[in-house]
């Protein structure tokens, strides 16, 4: 576009054919971007007239005002307009991008649209928003910064791939996650490593510092292009390239702290005496020995260790980023080099990245053009056994290990019972339940390394045969491969009742993408404006994997080369995986506008994959919007409020598209797998088959208003949006007479729908030579409901560890929390308390559980004390709805100020309407097992005179499990999960520009900032933003809200600087 800009700029300023008699002044200066290059092509006018130039090839401009000028106007598309006073000395200006310009052009798919002509809902982010943030993956910056983009990051874990959802839950089953493209390319995502406990994110891979842009798409207009995998939204990503002229060369660098923002509460050694004793004297009360006792160090003084100071720690943490970028009147170019270190706040978990980046188009000449985008990367993690259910998990042993023992043994090791592997007993009379380890042991010598090599090529060819005409070709491939490390050391944890244990694993995958396009735009007679694509695209993907592992270790040291030392019987091939799908596509798109008022946009896709069956292969994947452009009617230009009111545009779209997020490469087939019976070995059918089965439907309704005030300085977007999604893959029931694997089989029967608002506000408030300020802020609602379910299927529980905590149900939303109704504590026993609904009048009466025995009893409140007659167990028919875990809103406001070189930017996300279970608090308060407990515990019933909280019920020692059902969602559990936090403020300060010459610096910039500074939430657990999803087995989709044993987030520190030479 600035090639086209340069000499317009020029010719257009070249006004001014009027007599000046009075005498001129000179002036002259450069105008930049944010990023210190210049700008070609800026119009420079004298304020109030026609007199002005336009800046050269290195943004440099002079200019002849009359003496009786005081300001100039600098202007440029894509950017927002600035005036700057008239003094003695050069006037440099830096201009700041404008996302909402009407003339900027959008990516959209497979081409570029000015915004003016959209139709469809799409969302810019540009990447100056995320660029220099301490975090591993750029997705986990989205959150908050486009409306109907909600973004969870679940712990601080690095590397761990974010959960996105773009306008709702849209399946139950299959994958939610949106589609990812990189400069056109479709590229992997997700976690690639095999191995629990660690995190390497396909995200990760991708510098933050090469992108210029994220598209978001949203609605059906703008996914239907993309057919049967727009159904959950498309996130378009623009690398950077060079600028016109000189040739820069950029280093940005930070270097930073990371601590927990939050930190569980659990007891010290006092109180974790006290409470151990007093569990045991209500359970037997006549022992004599008690069960916990203070231990003394070598000074006599009482021991009280947090195990959290063991596996929380300070993380170091730095990023090098250097470009070389430029062009010519024939090439651009733009190449990178990156290196990040990140040390985690957990210990042992790190991210090591390297990326390389080069990116370069060339004309070849008038009617060729030729170019590449070649990324490579290596990205390393290193983490740890966070399974909540696992020995060696950090967070469950650091809450559940003796307080009253100390970390390590006078001689440095750690303090363990040699017999067991166990943490030491120290004076308590009985060893640690469960075998929990000395989570040090676990920290300095178990291994977990993921590591990841990745390259992301493309390379182009267009031609322009004849003039509008452009044909295009690009082919590109994802070429990944994951390295996976795992041992655990056979003396403690996870290691120890197997003898050690060791793992290799490798996992290659190939994609290919060949796109093939012909584009044609013209206008006709001034009027008609037309912007047509036709094309075709193929795509391949390869997944395999290979692992090897071995348990009983004959020497711990060689375990860490392989396999080798595990005995012969124990090596194995526990993975050995091959996989290939395939589509085949056509596509088509027509825009029209009429005298930029009447908008049309109409696409149509035709695709066909190889996980479905022969005959349902192929699909046809149609969308269409319009838009009407108000404010370019004569009768609107003529309103008295037209001077303020410059932009209103309305527009409406539908489109049916499609999820082929499938569970398998060839899910509709019937499988079958090695299996073993009476002790001989053969092959078992696993999976019954169905020919009839496609991917998922979603019918998409848009509809919006954009609105523009004072010439863009005030931009409002509002979108109202319905998503029916049919077709969702569910198990089917089947007789057990027919013998059908899992008495089920997979079919097209279930259907959900989300439905809306989305609210966008951009404004200039200040904007001059001296001062600006500008706000961003988004708000989105969601409501998502399920309407159809199998046949003979009522509902649909979602488990963890075998426990149902949450149901899906037709009239409710998806992954609703469901369990029992807790109502505290008998005053007069400490008992507690539960609502059920038994009466055949259908009203309600309350019950209490004995503690002591185990069973229930009737409970009349207002007769605690009085003797209570038999009640029945508590059993799913008691359970209710006890909360939906998804948002029912969300958004992020976003405010940047400049003064005097200074600029600070602060951005807010917040969160309302989803509650959560934390399991976390449930666990900590058990009394069944001899560990340590949240400090909550402190609020316990312990006589009439002394009832507590009100909530906590008395202790006793071996009824945990059925004093706070555990396994169960119990409403006392239950909390809010709304949140605002404060996400990010940077301060920064840019050096002026007679300090950078002298320097022989285009620019120098200097700034501080401060991630997740602090967040105002009630929630009690360490943060309200979880979801559990640790494994394969657990489905985010039926199971989230779920918080147990997460890893806190992090509280991020950093300073850097950005210089271009």
């Amino acid at each position: 576009m600035r090639k086209l800009l340069f000499p317009l700029s020029a010719m257009v300023v070249v006004l001014g054919a009027q007599d000046i008699h009075a005498q001129t002044r000179t002036t002259s200066g450069r105008v930049v971007g944010s990023d210190g290059a210049g700008l070609p092509g800026v119009t420079v006018l004298v304020k109030g007239t026609t007199l002005g130039t336009a800046t050269d090839m290195d943004g440099r401009y002079t200019l002849a005002a009359p003496a009786t000028a005081t300001t100039l106007v600098f202007s440029f598309v894509g950017y927002t307009s600035q005036e700057a006073r008239i003094g003695d000395g050069p006037i440099n200006v830096t201009l700041a991008s404008n996302p909402t310009s009407l003339d900027e052009a959008i990516v959209v798919g497979y081409g570029t649209q000015e915004r003016r002509d959209l139709t469809g809902s799409v969302a810019t982010v540009k990447g100056d928003a995320i660029a220099n943030l301490a975090t591993p993956s750029f997705a986990q910056q989205l959150g908050g910064r486009a409306a109907g983009v909600n973004v969870q990051t679940p712990t601080a874990l690095l590397g761990q791939t974010p959960r996105i959802q773009i306008r709702g839950v849209n399946s139950l089953t299959s994958g939610t996650y949106p589609l990812v493209v990189v400069d056109g390319q479709p590229i992997f995502t997700g976690s690639n490593s095999l191995i629990d406990g660690n995190a390497s994110s396909g995200l990760a891979d991708i510098n933050p510092n090469d992108i210029e842009s994220f598209e978001v798409l949203k609605d059906g207009s703008a996914t239907a292009i993309y057919g049967t995998r727009g159904a959950n939204g498309v996130i378009l990503i623009t690398t950077k390239k060079g600028r016109k002229g000189k040739a820069t060369l950029t280093y940005d660098t930070y270097i930073g702290a990371a601590s927990t923002l939050k930190r569980y509460s659990v007891l010290n050694a006092n109180d974790f005496v006290t409470i151990s004793n007093e569990k045991q004297r209500a359970a037997a009360p006549t022992a004599t020995t008690p069960l916990a006792r203070d231990y003394l160090d070598a000074n006599g003084n009482p021991v009280s260790t947090d195990w959290q100071d063991q596996i929380f720690r300070v993380g170091f943490q730095q990023s090098h980023a250097l470009s070389v970028s430029g062009a010519t009147d024939k090439t651009n170019y733009f190449f990178s080099a990156g290196y990040t270190n990140q040390k985690g706040v957990i210990r042992s978990n790190e991210l090591q990245r390297f990326n390389l980046r080069g990116n370069v188009n060339a004309d070849i000449n008038d009617w060729l053009r030729v170019g590449f985008n070649t990324a490579l990367s290596r990205t390393q993690t290193l983490g740890l056994n966070v399974n909540p259910n696992a020995l060696s998990g950090n967070v469950v042993s650091a809450l559940a290990l003796f307080p009253n023992v100390p970390v390590r043994n006078e001689d440095g090791t750690p303090f363990v019972d040699p017999a067991s592997g166990t943490i030491g007993q120290g004076n308590n009379s009985v060893p640690i339940s469960s075998n929990y380890p000395n989570i040090v042991n676990a920290l300095e010598n178990n291994i977990s390394r993921s590591v990841s090599y990745r390259i992301l090529g493309s390379g182009f060819l267009e031609v322009e045969p004849v003039k509008n005409l452009l044909i295009r070709s690009q082919l590109s491939t994802d070429t990944q491969l994951e390295d996976d490390f795992q041992y655990y050391d056979p003396r403690y944890g996870d290691g120890r009742n197997q003898n050690g244990y060791v793992y290799q694993g490798f996992a290659p995958s190939l994609r290919w993408n060949w796109q093939n396009t012909a584009s044609y735009n013209t206008i006709i007679a001034n009027d008609h404006k037309v912007n047509a694509v036709l094309g075709v695209e193929y795509q391949s993907t390869e997944t395999r994997y290979y692992a090897a592992s071995g348990n009983n270790l004959s020497d711990r040291l060689l375990a860490l080369n392989g396999i080798n030392s595990g005995s012969l019987l124990s090596q194995n091939i526990s993975g050995d995986y091959y996989g290939k799908n395939g589509f085949q596509s056509y596509f088509g798109r027509l825009n029209y506008s009429f005298k930029d008022r009447y908008l049309l946009s109409a696409t149509l896709r035709s695709d066909a994959i190889s996980s479905l069956a022969p005959g349902k292969q192929r699909g046809w994947f149609p969308g269409g919007s319009l838009g009407w452009r108000v404010s370019e009617e004569s009768f609107f230009k003529n309103l008295p409020v037209a001077t303020v009111w410059t932009d209103f545009k309305l527009r409406g779209s539908y489109a049916r598209v499609g999820n082929s997020s499938l569970t398998s490469n060839f899910p509709y087939a019937g499988s079958y797998s090695a299996a073993q019976y009476a002790s001989q070995s053969g092959i078992a059918y696993n999976q019954f088959g169905n020919s009839e089965l496609q991917w998922e439907t979603s019918k998409k309704e848009d509809y919006g208003v954009d609105l523009g005030f004072f010439g863009g300085r005030i931009i409002f977007t509002a979108d109202y949006y319905r998503n029916f999604n049919d077709g969702l893959i569910l198990s089917v029931p089947t007789p057990p007479s027919l013998g059908v694997p899992n008495n089920s089989y997979n079919a097209n029967v279930g259907s959900i729908w989300n439905k809306g608002l989305e609210l966008s506000l951009t404004t200039q408030n200040v904007r001059n030579d001296k001062f600006t300020w500008t706000t961003s802020a988004n708000f989105s609602t969601n409501v998502n409901q399920v309407t159809q379910l199998a046949n003979g299927v009522p509902f649909l529980l979602g488990n963890y560890n075998g426990n149902a905590y949450t149901i899906t149900q037709v009239g409710s939303s998806a992954s609703t929390l469901w369990g029992y109704d807790y109502q505290g504590v008998n005053p007069a026993n400490g008992n507690p308390i539960y609502r059920v609904n038994r009466n055949a009048d259908g009203t309600s009466s309350l019950i209490q559980g004995n503690i002591a025995t185990q069973s229930y009893l009737t409970y009349d409140p207002t007769a605690p004390g009085a003797a209570s007659t038999a009640a029945a167990p508590l059993s799913s028919s008691d359970k209710i709805l006890l909360g939906q875990t998804n948002p029912k809103f969300y958004g992020g406001f976003d405010n940047t100020f400049t003064f005097a070189g200074f600029d600070l930017n602060v951005f807010l996300r917040y969160n309302f309407g989803n509650s959560i279970m934390n399991v976390t608090r449930q666990n900590t308060l058990l009394n069944q097992n001899f560990t340590n407990n949240g400090s909550e515990i402190l609020g316990r019933w312990q006589s009439v005179d002394n009832p507590g909280d009100g909530t906590t019920p008395r202790v006793y020692q071996g009824r945990g499990g059925f004093i706070n059902q555990e396994g169960n969602t119990l409403s006392r559990f239950v909390e809010k999960g709304d949140f605002v936090r404060v996400q990010n403020i940077t301060l920064g300060y840019t050096v002026p520009a007679r300090f950078t010459n002298a320097l022989h610096l285009n620019r120098l910039r200097i700034y501080g900032q401060v991630q997740n500074l602090y967040t105002f939430t009630k929630y009690k657990g360490v943060d309200p933003e979880v979801n559990l999803n640790y494994g394969s087995g657990v489905n985010g989709n039926l199971v989230s809200g779920l918080d147990y044993a997460s890893n806190p987030q992090q509280r991020v520190f950093t300073g850097g600087i950005n210089v271009s030479f």
